[in-house]
């Protein structure tokens, strides 16, 4: 099959599989604090579900090995569907509990996969243009998902928002069963994945994890807060702040593919550390909210189409994208968890939650420092 078709056939999926996630798995968060949890308590559970998902990601490559790379995507997004029902339930502790291993396991086996399925199918002269693609075509997700989870979450309860979003993650499936196998290098024993890491990409990925830590899981529940608790509210800043990343992510992929990606990284480590700031104060005012998670999107729409372009093609230089992105994902889980732990501790301590978000913002000079100059030659990036 020609890299092109396997390129449309993935990004059709991945546009189904993340207006699921905007439309229900993006109000998680907010649903836990709806359900009686506190900040704090909300991103310990969002802390464990990442460690849990580290210690399955070492039994899934049982059955990567077996069924490969696309099966294992497969069967990741199928598990994924069947998180809302247990997350209905979520003022249970049992119930919480099983939401959080069966979000771990499915995760476990998506990512990895689905990342080293966008580094073979893409190409290196373009990979700027194809994530700036990807990223906008995500973004468009991020505006209908929101507005539309937020309504009915808002006025039909959480049973229709999940059921559908189970509905459409499943519907995300058959491009996938469409796609020829994909060529990801040979899955390695655990032993050899562990043996032969991408020091400074693994670095990079987890600095990126303990970013997200305040951007994605804290954030959200800070904002949630900030605009009243009503998910409508959040589904529309959601949507606004998605309409914003939209055109910027199409903007930093023609740059980076100009040569002029470390010049990108500079100004974007700047403005993250900006958005953190800004994020730090709107718990005291929602229009500053609305701001902040506006601006905030337009920089993480050139932060993330800098940091994945190099991954991307570093993993595809490896030979073996699959073994490069195990390990990648584990450091991610490892800064995540950190991060998530980090902002509780903030929110504890201060009584603000949006100062969750906080100490993440030590994570971007790791992060640039990571990035700053990085190629993909193959005798670097399978080296240990």
């Amino acid at each position: 099959m020609s890299q092109p078709r396997q390129f449309r056939l993935l990004t059709l999926h991945f546009g189904l599989y993340q207006f699921s996630c905007a439309m229900a798995g993006g109000f998680a968060g907010a649903y836990l604090l709806q359900q009686g949890l506190t900040l704090p308590q909300a991103l310990a559970s969002f802390a464990a579900l990442l460690a849990v998902r580290f210690v399955l990601r070492c039994l899934s490559l049982v059955l990567v090995r077996r069924v490969g790379v696309r099966g294992a995507m497969i069967a990741g997004a199928a598990v994924l569907a069947t998180q809302f029902w247990p997350l209905i339930h979520a003022r249970d502790p049992l119930w919480l509990a099983l939401w959080l291993f069966i979000v771990a396991l499915g995760e476990s086996l998506y990512w990895p996969c689905y990342h080293s399925a966008v580094a073979v199918t893409g190409a290196p002269d373009s990979r700027g243009r194809e994530l700036g693609l990807r990223n906008a075509i995500g973004a468009m997700a991020g505006i209908t998902g929101p507005l539309v989870g937020g309504v009915l979450l808002q006025r039909f309860g959480p049973a229709v928002d999940f059921g559908l979003a189970a509905g459409i993650t499943l519907a995300a499936i058959p491009p996938l069963l469409l796609m020829a196998p994909l060529k990801a290098g040979e899955i390695p024993s655990l032993r050899e994945a562990l043996r032969t890491v991408d020091r400074r990409s693994l670095k990079a990925f987890a600095a990126d994890g303990y970013i997200s830590g305040g951007l994605m899981l804290a954030w959200p529940m800070a904002l949630f807060v900030s605009l009243g608790s009503q998910y409508e509210s959040l589904g529309v800043a959601n949507a606004l702040a998605s309409l914003v990343g939209a055109g910027v992510g199409l903007v930093a992929g023609r740059v980076i593919d100009a040569g002029r990606r470390d010049r990108a990284l500079v100004w974007v480590s700047l403005a993250l550390v900006a958005s953190f700031a800004f994020r730090a104060f709107a718990s005291w005012s929602p229009l500053a909210a609305h701001i902040s998670n506006a601006t905030g999107a337009a920089v993480i729409g050139v932060y993330t189409t800098v940091l994945m372009s190099l991954i991307y093609d570093r993993a595809k230089g490896s030979g073996a994208a699959y073994r490069f992105h195990f390990a990648m994902e584990g450091g991610w889980d490892a800064g995540a968890a950190l991060g998530c732990l980090a902002g509780a501790a903030a929110a504890l301590a201060t009584g603000v939650p949006s100062l969750a978000t906080l100490p993440s913002v030590l994570g971007v000079g790791v992060m640039y420092l990571c990035v700053r100059g990085g190629k993909a030659p193959a005798t670097e990036a399978a080296s240990a």
